[in-house]
């Protein structure tokens, strides 16, 4: 009898459709049916996790660790459909060719069967594009609808420092908007970036992800007009990390503005002095 790992993989936005649990009763009656060995020890779930790159999945990457294993732990890998092994023909075309070259391993959607002639070769690479097609012009439908949201001073992002979201709008969480102003009022008083960030670790104030803040955080607060009533949109960007925290930052290439719907935290004058000062200050260093 055949034995058979099965690789189950849940995205945020399917999760209601394709839930884990009806993925693995599928595939466990597949293997009744055929007379496969489900192996309990190899049912690998990635969940709430993209299929467009298999490098971000932990659960995917142990199931391809251990079919290299020799002797090889199993036969065939279980699948409710292609699409759940991967949503990149690249990373699809990959590592089934290396599972059938290199550990004999086939891989098998359960909801998409393939016969053995030469067709299913058209099939499948069909199927793979199809996959691809679906992801990418999801991600470009929800791009599109996040743009008109943010064009409108709806919420794109989650809330910054000073706020949290409720009914869709940035609402004024009041002991974090004290320590905005405190920030702006500091800097503008002459005091230092690394200051203000030692006073909030001394305080014991917090980021939004819970660490302490840095003077990376402490920069992204002075530059951030949301604190105006102002929503901003990155059209093109890269994140930074916090050398001393898992925060991440957003730096733009191109940033964008509108009114937003939200209370402001300080005024528009504070925060073009701010600007001006940092611009400054960014000069002589």
């Amino acid at each position: 009898m055949p034995t058979a790992a099965a690789y189950i993989r849940v995205s945020t936005e399917d999760q209601m459709e394709f839930s884990p649990d009806s993925q693995l009763r599928s595939i466990q009656a597949y293997a009744l049916n055929h007379h496969i060995e489900l192996l309990p020890a190899h049912i690998y779930l990635d969940e709430g996790i993209s299929g467009r790159n298999a490098s971000k999945r932990p659960a995917f990457l142990q199931m391809i660790a251990d079919a290299q294993k020799k002797p090889h732990p199993f036969d065939l890998i279980l699948l409710w459909k292609f699409s759940r092994f991967a949503r990149n023909r690249q990373d699809s075309i990959f590592y089934k060719s290396m599972l059938r070259r290199e550990c004999g391993i086939d891989v098998i959607s359960i909801t998409e069967p393939l016969s053995p002639d030469p067709t299913s070769i058209l099939i499948e690479a069909l199927l793979e594009a199809m996959d691809e097609y679906y992801s990418v012009n999801l991600a470009q439908e929800v791009r599109r609808g996040m743009n008109e949201k943010f064009r409108r001073g709806g919420i794109v992002s989650i809330p910054p420092f000073g706020y949290t979201a409720r009914d869709g709008q940035f609402i004024i969480v009041p002991e974090q908007a004290c320590w905005v102003r405190w920030i702006f009022d500091s800097y503008l008083n002459g005091i230092s970036i690394p200051s203000i960030a030692k006073e909030l670790q001394t305080a014991g104030v917090r980021t939004i992800r819970g660490n302490p803040f840095d003077g990376r955080g402490v920069r992204y607060i002075l530059g951030n007009p949301v604190y105006t009533g102002q929503m901003r949109r990155h059209l093109e960007h890269h994140s930074v990390s916090s050398p001393l925290s898992s925060d991440r930052f957003h730096v733009a290439d191109h940033m964008t503005c509108v009114v937003g719907t939200h209370p402001p935290i300080i005024s528009c004058e504070m925060f073009l002095q701010t600007q001006t000062l940092l611009m400054r200050t960014k000069k002589k260093s």
